[in-house]
């Protein structure tokens, strides 16, 4: 298995306003974390972040994604502070709803940041030693 994280931290911040910025998303990661499996698990906490905000939230919505040596870091930030995420909820009708947060609280440590006109859920995907 071959991992690219490096020393020194990388970072993109980029605004988004629909799922079509995913495919970029996921190929930076691939591009600045490798083929370790901690890039897999990076994309599928990224998707399932970036899709909340989009089908949760209003704008406006960024995402900023930060590899270091030992982790990934995603943040998704929306305009939509009232709406907290809940791990296995949806607010959308339908049984195979809500379990993007489950998801991602299996596969890093998340938390959420409540501001006055915004909410940022960030989550850390550790690499392997």
């Amino acid at each position: 298995m071959t991992t690219t994280l490096r020393a020194d931290p990388v970072a993109l911040t980029t605004a988004f306003r629909d799922a079509r910025c995913l495919p970029r998303l996921r190929a930076w990661l691939r591009e600045h974390v490798g083929e370790a499996e901690s890039c897999g698990d990076a994309e599928l906490v990224c998707t399932e972040l970036v899709t909340n905000a989009v089908e949760h939230a209003r704008g406006p919505r960024s995402v900023e994604l930060a590899v270091s040596e030992d982790r990934v870091r995603v943040a998704v930030t929306d305009g939509s502070p009232e709406r907290d995420p809940v791990a296995g909820r949806s607010r959308f009708e339908g049984e195979h709803r809500g379990r993007g947060l489950t998801l991602v609280a299996a596969l890093s440590e998340w938390t959420v940041r409540v501001a006055r006109r915004s909410k940022t859920v960030e989550a850390t995907v550790l690499t392997p030693d």
